[in-house]
């Protein structure tokens, strides 16, 4: 099961941040709870038995750490627990350099067979994986996108890859993650394929999942 340290149930870490609400000095108050946050999770990633676990966030983490604050600490984490999982995020920043989401990379990634939206395979063992990490961030949200390669009808891709996206969502609500949590369920045919991707190639056939703050 996955680590939470939790920012609603960590007693010390809240109360430093309440006092320093009430003094009501914003950029200290963010910059001192930011701290507090480090040097728990520092202390958690020490403890043996946490070794292999994922580091989480519990509720109540965004507002007092920042959307930027929140998501990078879940790409230090993620990155650090699970690349031995074929699991790693990529950065999505913003015009002012803040991360702004996280998408998810994946080792054999969500891919699917030609004409087919069924998930099997390396697909389902990565959309488990990463329903086990979302747990550990629950003020988060994702959107899972379908795309498919071009190799007939644009109308018939459109239909294949939003099957594909409403297959990879299925799969994860099964895997524990509440329907609220996913953001957008999309098919993008062929026309916009998957980042370095072109429309024709096969590995298009796949689907990939975005993290959003939930704020």
């Amino acid at each position: 099961m996955s680590t939470s340290i939790g920012c609603a149930a960590g007693l010390a870490i809240g109360a430093v941040y309440d006092e320093s609400q009430r003094k009501k000095d914003s950029k200290n108050t963010k910059n001192n709870f930011q701290k507090q946050i480090k040097d728990a999770l520092n202390l958690e990633k020490k403890k043996p038995q946490n070794k292999g676990k994922i580091i989480g966030l519990g509720a109540g983490c965004l507002a007092g750490l920042g959307t930027g604050f929140y998501l990078n600490t879940m790409y230090d984490n993620m990155n650090e627990q699970m690349s031995k999982e074929g699991i790693a995020l990529e950065k999505q920043t913003g015009a002012n350099g803040e991360t702004e989401a996280l998408l998810v990379k994946m080792d054999g990634g969500i891919s699917f067979e030609d004409g087919k939206s069924d998930l099997k395979g390396k697909g389902k063992e990565n959309l488990d994986k990463l329903a086990e990490a979302l747990a550990a961030y629950p003020e988060t949200k994702i959107n899972i996108t379908g795309h498919a390669n071009k190799t007939g009808a644009e109308d018939v891709n459109l239909r294949l890859s939003q099957s594909r996206a409403e297959t990879a969502s299925s799969a994860i609500k099964e895997s524990g993650i509440e329907a609220q949590r996913i953001n957008s369920v999309k098919g993008l045919g062929s026309s916009t394929p998957a980042k370095g991707l072109k429309p024709e190639d096969g590995k298009n056939r796949r689907v990939e999942v975005e993290i959003l703050a939930a704020g």
